[in-house]
C-alpha cells in the first residue's frame, strides 16, 4: 500500500487532534503508526483490549470510525464527522468510558 502523502498527513493531523481532545476528557489514547498501514488511534479499555479509531476520508469530509478489538468489520453506526466539535465526547460515550 502506497499512501497518498496529502491524505496521509491530513489523517495524521485528525488523529492527533482527536487524541488531544480525548486527553482533555481524561481518556488515554495511543497513536499507532505502522510502516505499511494507515495510522490508528488506540483507546484502551478497562477490560484490557483497546478500541481502534481510524480517520477515513469520505466524499463529503473526514470521519472517525471505530470498532471493538474483537470485531473484524467496521459497523455502520460507529462513526462521527472528524470536524464535529463533540467528536471526542461522542467516541468516549460510544466506547463506554
Amino acid at each position: 500500500m502506497r499512501p497518498d502523502g496529502l491524505h496521509e498527513r491530513e489523517r495524521f493531523v485528525h488523529l492527533v487532534r482527536l487524541s488531544w481532545d480525548l486527553r482533555c476528557l481524561e481518556l488515554a489514547s495511543s497513536l499507532v503508526v505502522r510502516p505499511h498501514a494507515r495510522p490508528i488511534l488506540e483507546v484502551p479499555l478497562p477490560a484490557g483490549k483497546p478500541v481502534h479509531v481510524q480517520a477515513i476520508h469520505r466524499p463529503h469530509g473526514w470521519v472517525f470510525a471505530w470498532r471493538p478489538w474483537w470485531s473484524r468489520t467496521w459497523r455502520r453506526g460507529e462513526w462521527v464527522w472528524a470536524l464535529d466539535e463533540n467528536a471526542a465526547a461522542k467516541i468516549k460515550t460510544a466506547v463506554g468510558q
